[in-house]
């Protein structure tokens, strides 16, 4: 079975309902993905009054999607930098852990819990999926940074401008109700 590639945001509260779901899909055998972190820049917008009712109603929507599945989506306290929850996903999948991970870190980020900015916060979380997270630090200030660029070269190089987003034969998916569609492009029964 080939990955789909499917790029997250762990701060966006659509990918962690695409995330949920799709980690279903690959516990149950059904499609496997590689997880493929892209960081959304929301600060600069955060000020403008359009883009703050854009997003109260961007996060009453996810909430019809969200809580059929039994997840939970408190809005953050802040506009946060997701760079090092990110970095810390490349990791995770270095240990072959990424999937405790998502799921974890999405969870603890949506009931106010972690911050993804907080290096001591994910360490710790990498820790507790399994990781040895002491090599974490230098990865964040090392590699990790590469990594995570050199992937949104290929995603910006793909057409990827949000998440979540799959990419399927060459072809782009954005949004977590493309899922489906995109499953079922690539031949997989959902």
């Amino acid at each position: 079975m080939t990955a789909i590639p499917l790029y997250i945001d762990l701060k966006s509260p659509f990918s962690y309902v695409a995330a949920h779901r799709a980690l279903a899909f690959s516990r149950a055998g059904k499609a496997e993905f590689d997880w493929l972190p892209f960081t959304l820049d929301i600060a600069g917008r955060a000020g403008n009054p359009g883009w703050q009712r854009r997003i109260r109603y961007q996060y009453r929507d996810v909430r019809r999607f969200a809580t059929p599945l039994g997840l939970t989506i408190r809005g953050p306290e802040k506009v946060y930098d997701s760079t090092v929850a990110q970095i810390g996903l490349l990791y995770a999948k270095q240990a072959g852990v990424h999937e405790t991970y998502i799921e974890t870190v999405y969870a603890l980020f949506f009931s106010r819990e972690l911050a993804p900015d907080d290096v001591s916060a994910v360490q710790a979380q990498l820790a507790a999926c399994g990781c040895d997270a002491d090599g974490f630090p230098a990865f964040l200030e090392g590699v990790g940074p590469r990594l995570l660029e050199s992937i949104r070269a290929e995603a910006d190089e793909a057409g990827v401008f949000g998440v979540p987003s799959l990419i399927v034969g060459g072809e782009l998916f954005w949004g977590q109700d493309r899922l489906d569609i995109a499953l079922e492009r690539a031949g997989l029964s959902v």
